[in-house]
């Protein structure tokens, strides 16, 4: 059945075809994707930047495994190295200002009308179709498809379309890893034991610590990834502002620090400052126990705040980052070490301008989560990963980061001592799984002209792997074709011809499936390289550590490395289009720690061979192995040995075909 739209009054309001709420780079892509189809495109933002967290602090990017990777974001990624003049994925990621620059460039070229700081109040809804929407300061706009990029969901939920969140538990679809999680003692838990109370008489909490008990573990509660900023440092003198003390600074805010650094007074900085991005620039993470990510809770009251408080929310993290870096630097209860390294970095003047060098996104890693024509959960991730109206891939691990602060008591004989912990962290690997369609629209009978590239249909754990900035754009290019396709056939979105969808994907080299090319857009039939995060062509055994890697001539952005004392190995498996003969080559990040002599096992079509390789005296380019026959198909590959007395690295192995056997 074919439902018509749009025969909607259109007076006293703008008029466009697709409204895209939320200028985050899913919204980007999803405009570019339907201007590029003909189609009159308005991108609306609440704020004042585009981007997201692609320009706001996390240049850093997180993509799993590239072969998964295509369409857009791929010419994104590409327009980033362009840019630099350095091989895509050599930077994890452009400076925000250049980010920016980069996607408001892309906009113009497709003539897409962008509008700023307005924040929707009103949907217009009638039938289950959106003809108009309104916006805090007055304006109206009406058109016949509309899309919700952005990452509260605020769109979605003003159409009054289902939507969940916080976390499912156990009972509720099955799921290994969800609802309340057990303490565990990963690098994001506090390493010493701490008090949670400011005096031990009055039980009275300290900051910082989420108030409320914890449900049980495996229950379902209301929690929320815990948010932060992603501030953009530098270590460059002529570029670096000193950490500026907040408006609203309390140390009171940070005696569980001062604790900390009393009970480890040799532990570092609780920031880690490492310059992935290019002019000395770090991008901060939360990587510790207590680091930039806010615990306390406030991150569960966001999703369905209202705009005062979701500001008040956002001042609060704010007025914790600043005051954390002011903390760290000048508070004489830290130790002088680490006040030291801190002062060698600061903000960056060239960044954030407009907005006193701080990032204008505040890191929202999950919302709203719609309940849409399909609920994607872990097992769409782990086992049940095709789907016959897939729109683009996903790879990233299910990753949850802390979600509270808590307390619990411990017997420690012969007393109960209550002790501060953190809750929630997981990292959990997946398979490289395909992302339907369906997930992207609402119910049928709840909204008609509506997509949602960001919010989409998952649980808190499916949503945790698909929520990286890659599938983001992937999802956002998805839904913008889908809306101009539902606009030229005069369809319900939830109505479209999938096939008609997946052929213009592929045609704009979005990558759907990797049934037909395991490699997606990233290795020719004759030049395979296999770098050691594609996951569908990588297996260890033992404990190997995912490393960033030293600038000098790197190989993408990372490796993996297994310490001294263990033992482990690491094997690469190409899919060969051919038999033949191929030279083998191997490429190590260059660093001294490295041994001159890593045995490898060479599994090729005349047996079982050996080799050794140096990855201390020629790191950062690709070396040749020697020369070896292999058959087509994934039956042979190359197996790095890891000695316990020796420290090995896994980077990346190259196969060039030379001729038939």
């Amino acid at each position: 059945m074919i439902l018509l739209l749009y025969s909607i009054n259109q007076a006293n309001a703008q008029k466009t075809d697709v409204v895209i709420y939320g200028a985050t780079a899913s919204g980007v892509m999803a405009a570019i994707a339907a201007a590029k189809e003909g189609v009159k495109v308005t991108l609306v933002e609440p704020g004042n930047h585009i981007g997201g967290m692609l320009t706001g602090g996390l240049s850093h990017t997180d993509y799993g495994d590239r072969t998964v990777i295509g369409g857009l974001a791929a010419e994104f990624y590409q327009k980033v190295a362009d840019y630099y003049k350095v091989p895509i994925f050599y930077w994890r990621g452009p400076e925000p200002k250049v980010g920016e620059q980069l996607l408001k460039e892309w906009l113009i070229q497709y003539k897409v009308n962008v509008l700023y700081g307005k924040r929707v109040i009103q949907v217009e809804k009638e039938s289950g179709v959106i003809s108009a929407l309104t916006f805090k300061d007055g304006t109206r706009i009406q058109a016949k498809a509309f899309i919700d990029a952005s990452y509260e969901g605020d769109l979605m939920a003003k159409a009054k379309v289902s939507y969940t969140f916080g976390r499912e538990g156990k009972k509720d679809y099955n799921e290994t890893w969800a609802g309340r999680q057990p303490i565990t003692f990963t690098s994001h838990q506090i390493d010493v034991k701490l008090s949670p109370f400011i005096d031990e008489k009055q039980k009275l909490i300290l900051p910082l610590i989420k108030k409320e008990p914890m449900v049980e573990i495996g229950e379902a509660d209301k929690g929320i990834q815990s948010y932060c900023f992603r501030m953009i440092a530098t270590n460059n003198l002529e570029n670096m502002i000193p950490w500026p003390k907040p408006n609203h600074y309390n140390p009171e805010n940070f005696e569980l620090i001062k604790r900390y650094y009393q009970e480890k007074p040799e532990a570092g900085p609780l920031i880690n400052f490492i310059p992935t991005l290019p002019h000395q620039k770090a991008d901060i993470n939360s990587a510790v126990g207590i680091s930039t990510n806010l615990l306390d809770g406030s991150s569960w009251r966001y999703p369905d705040a209202d705009y005062e408080l979701r500001d008040s929310i956002w001042q609060w993290h704010k007025d914790y980052t600043l005051g954390l870096t002011y903390f760290l630097a000048h508070d004489s209860s830290v130790p002088e070490h680490v006040r030291n390294k801190m002062k060698t970095f600061g903000l960056c003047k060239d960044e954030y301008i407009n907005n006193a060098n701080f990032p204008h996104q505040l890191y929202v890693r999950e919302a709203r989560r719609m309940k849409g024509e399909y609920f994607m959960t872990e097992h769409d991730l782990l086992k049940d990963t095709i789907k016959y109206d897939a729109i683009g891939m996903g790879s990233y691990n299910m990753d949850v980061r802390e979600m509270q602060r808590s307390f619990i008591g411990i017997s420690r004989f012969p007393d109960i001592k209550y002790e501060v912990y953190n809750e929630g962290y997981l990292s959990i690997p997946v398979a490289q799984y395909e992302i339907p369609y369906r997930a992207l629209v609402p119910k049928y009978e709840e909204c008609k002209n509506l997509l949602v590239s960001v919010c989409v249909s998952g649980s808190h754990l499916a949503i945790s792997s698909i929520r990286m900035e890659p599938q983001y754009m992937i999802m956002g290019q998805a839904a913008g074709l889908a809306a101009a396709l539902a606009i030229k056939t005069n369809r319900a979105v939830q109505q479209i011809d999938i096939f008609s969808l997946q052929q213009k994907l592929k045609a704009e080299n979005q990558i759907l499936s990797l049934k037909n090319n395991p490699y997606g857009l990233w290795n020719k039939v004759d030049d395979i390289v296999i770098d050691n995060n594609m996951k569908g062509f990588i297996s260890f055994t033992g404990d190997w550590k995912e490393e960033e890697t030293k600038l000098k001539g790197r190989y993408e952005m990372n490796f993996r490395s297994k310490q001294k004392g263990k033992s482990g190995t690491f094997t690469f498996k190409p899919y060969l289009f051919k038999s033949g003969q191929y030279n083998l080559y191997y490429w190590s990040p260059a660093n001294q720690e490295n041994e001159t002599e890593v045995p490898l096992e060479i599994h090729t079509s005349s047996g079982l061979k050996f080799a050794t390789i140096n990855q201390k005296n020629f790191g950062g380019e690709w070396i040749k192995i020697g020369s070896y026959s292999f058959e087509k198909g994934n039956k042979h590959g190359v197996t790095i040995i890891g000695d316990k007395d020796k420290y090995t690295v896994a980077d990346a192995f190259r196969f060039e075909y030379i001729k038939n056997q």
